[in-house]
């Protein structure tokens, strides 16, 4: 933590107010997370519903960030960051006003538009902040925060409806729920002030008009084939691990309410993951030196994967606690680690790809699964859901680490680096 204070004062204005503005952001999203699904069914919607809802919505996330890349490269990142941030606050008012089924698939749609803005460009943004030496620091404590926002936003969409009984809206009622989600997107609009306060170059920037890098030196050691394959390979493997989590995922707090928890409960749990990831997440940077960044990725990834074995045979409520948590913490962890591995080893105009396809990989897969599976939990139950999660992460992983072992042997034989040797503490 000496550390992480020390280079948080070392950072440059425009960082500080990236991560403030990553804090607000994240609280309105994790009110959405805990909660909207939970509204829908107070609406009188079961999981396939929810299924077709989270696909619309993931579908439209994915065809928005596939052009990403593009848009960045156009117009800049704080431009993009910035109109999703409107587009999204929007769009999730109108969510909570609409009752109506087709609408609110509809505004699905916009929702995951809004929804890409904020969420591809957070590697790219990070990499235009930062120079090499201090961008893994920077991205663990992003990450980190995003973690912790997301446990304010968790506590906030739990125990809110409790709160509004008191002045008679009803607890668990869909107002209350209704009320609660625009109290989030309150919280969420604060991000708008520490993005207009970035200085004037920030918002007018270019990817690679600022960057204290040296990536292109990569574009020129390497063979352009192998910077494609190694794109492809991150895309596919993104793409994957979207198969399994969207079977999971945009269910869990419905499969935790079957189990018996609350909507405070579920606030509690959801806001107790955030912080575990929050906290594990800062000790990224120590995991991928002491095991390297390939190793550390698939040991944190498939860490989740015991849980959802013992949740196939014993559905218990403290095992779905302990495996959301840890689920949650291996994102934390593992996101930063492999994103700031690829943005090392790719020049700037494949980064800005990367990211964008990755993202377009993983929310086409996740609308896919969740479409799927909404329907298989309604006939079968969850532990299809569970399987298919065991199954494509280890794929997933299995690439992976085959591949850029490979790959990293082949960059030493070039005198390229396996993995980033950042000077401080990173994700």
């Amino acid at each position: 933590m000496r550390s992480y204070i020390r280079d948080y004062k070392r950072y440059h204005r425009d960082v500080k107010l990236f991560l403030i503005y990553s804090l607000f952001a994240n609280v309105g999203i994790g009110v959405f997370t805990l909660l909207f699904n939970l509204y829908l069914t107070e609406l009188g919607h079961r999981e396939d519903y929810i299924g077709r809802w989270n696909s619309v919505n993931t579908l439209t996330m994915g065809v928005v960030a596939l052009v990403m890349g593009f848009l960045i490269n156009r117009f800049g990142v704080w431009k993009c960051v910035f109109g999703g941030l409107l587009l999204f606050l929007s769009t999730s008012f109108v969510l909570c006003v609409v009752t109506d089924p087709l609408l609110l698939l509809v505004f699905a749609g916009f929702g995951g538009a809004g929804t890409a803005f904020l969420f591809v460009p957070t590697m790219p943004f990070i990499v235009e902040l930062t120079g090499s030496r201090e961008r893994h620091g920077v991205a663990a404590l992003a990450f980190s925060l995003q973690s912790l926002a997301t446990m304010f936003g968790s506590l906030l969409g739990g125990w809110m409806p409790k709160a509004l009984k008191l002045v008679g809206l009803g607890g668990g009622s869909a107002e209350a729920y209704r009320y609660t989600l625009m109290a989030g997107i309150a919280v969420a609009g604060l991000a708008l002030l520490p993005l207009l306060a970035m200085s004037a170059n920030r918002r007018h920037a270019l990817p690679g008009e600022s960057e204290t890098s040296e990536p292109e030196l990569l574009e020129r050691e390497r063979p352009r084939r192998n910077i494609r394959r190694d794109m492809l390979v991150f895309i596919s493997v993104g793409g994957l691990m979207s198969l399994g989590a969207g079977a999971v995922f945009p269910f869990y707090n419905v499969f935790l309410e079957t189990r018996g928890a609350s909507a405070g409960d579920i606030g509690l749990i959801y806001s107790a993951a955030g912080l575990m990831a929050a906290i594990c997440g800062l000790l990224s940077p120590y995991v991928a030196r002491r095991f390297g960044p390939l190793r550390a990725v698939v040991l944190i990834r498939l860490a989740p994967v015991p849980f959802y074995l013992l949740l196939i045979g014993t559905p218990a409520l403290p095992i779905a606690i302990f495996g959301h948590m840890i689920r949650t913490t291996s994102i934390n962890m593992a996101w930063p680690i492999d994103s700031t591995y690829i943005s090392e080893i790719l020049p700037a105009k494949a980064r800005s790809q990367v990211f964008s396809f990755r993202s377009g990989a993983w929310n086409f897969g996740w609308a896919l699964s969740s479409l799927l599976a909404g329907q298989a939990i309604v006939a079968y139950g969850y532990n299809i859901s569970f399987a298919a999660y065991i199954l494509f992460m280890s794929t997933a992983m299995i690439l992976f680490y085959v591949y850029f072992t490979g790959a990293a042997r082949s960059a030493r034989s070039t005198q390229l680096p396996e993995a980033p040797a950042p000077a401080t503490a990173n994700t």
